[in-house]
């Protein structure tokens, strides 16, 4: 579940003493035994950012969001994996995952979800005990905390809507994923605690909102089709999409929406 091949838990000592030497180029004043500082923390050693975070192994480092012709170039081939009507949703995991284009699903942040800018962590295919797998997990902070963002990912081309604008299989299936989770939360909370000890910065706790359920904090995706598939009887799909957001705290969303977000997230400074 973690999505990087070396561990940021540890540190070479070339990066230690790079840090140290960037933690004394902030001290800009000192009175007396009080030292004023300014952050060089985008200078640091990337590892180090990595180091610093909640889940060194799951960290997005928005400095990446920077590197402009590098995402525009994944998101572009995204979009080339997406018109081939011959593929599934894993391949479509697949894809994030063996580019490390994580970029791609944490943009879903930047939707109707208001946190994220203070902090952004993505792990794939996350266990639930034993039972379920979620595609992707987003965690992300604000200034209120942290939130968790459960997203399933279905099929693109097949099952989408029925002709009536109602919901096909592969949302319907989507869904029942999401009860599936929801039930499992219910019965197995302090599981959850556990596998998140796994992967946590073993110099930080876990905050509080990892510790005591509060389903305000819990938002659920589902994605599946394209925007052609929505378009087909478009006023009764959108608003089945509302409704299910209002009733269900679940967002239906099409790829060509992960697409577009993603296309939007590049070049910000945070997610």
């Amino acid at each position: 579940m973690k999505l990087y091949s070396r561990n940021y838990n540890n540190l070479t000592n070339e990066e230690i003493v790079e840090w140290q030497q960037l933690k004394e180029e902030e001290i800009v004043q000192e009175l007396g035994t009080l030292k004023i500082r300014k952050s060089k923390y985008s200078m640091y050693p990337k590892a180090v950012r990595h180091y610093l975070s909640l889940f060194p192994n799951n960290f997005l480092d928005t400095l990446d969001l920077k590197q402009e012709d590098k995402l525009n170039l994944l998101a572009d081939k995204f979009l080339t994996l997406l018109d081939d009507e011959t593929i599934n949703e894993r391949s479509i995991l697949n894809f994030i995952n063996e580019n490390f284009a994580h970029f791609i699903i944490a943009s879903i942040l930047k939707g109707p979800y208001s946190f994220g800018h203070h902090g952004a962590f993505v792990f794939p295919e996350f266990q639930l005990g034993n039972s379920y797998q979620v595609d992707f997990l987003i965690v992300g902070k604000s200034s209120g905390g942290y939130e968790f963002v459960f997203v399933e990912l279905e099929h693109p081309y097949k099952d989408i809507f029925l002709k009536d604008g109602h919901l096909g299989n592969a949302f319907r299936k989507g869904l029942n994923q999401i009860s599936d989770w929801k039930r499992y939360l219910d019965q197995n909370f302090e599981s959850l605690n556990e596998t998140f000890e796994k992967y946590k910065n073993p110099s930080l706790p876990l905050p509080k909102e990892f510790l005591k359920r509060d389903d305000t904090r819990y938002h659920y995706v589902v994605i599946a089709g394209r925007r052609n598939h929505f378009s087909i009887n478009e006023e009764k799909s959108y608003s089945i999409k509302r409704e299910t957001l209002k009733d269900k705290n679940t967002l239906l969303l099409h790829y060509d929406n992960l697409y577009d977000s993603a296309k939007r997230i590049i070049g910000k400074v945070t997610y």
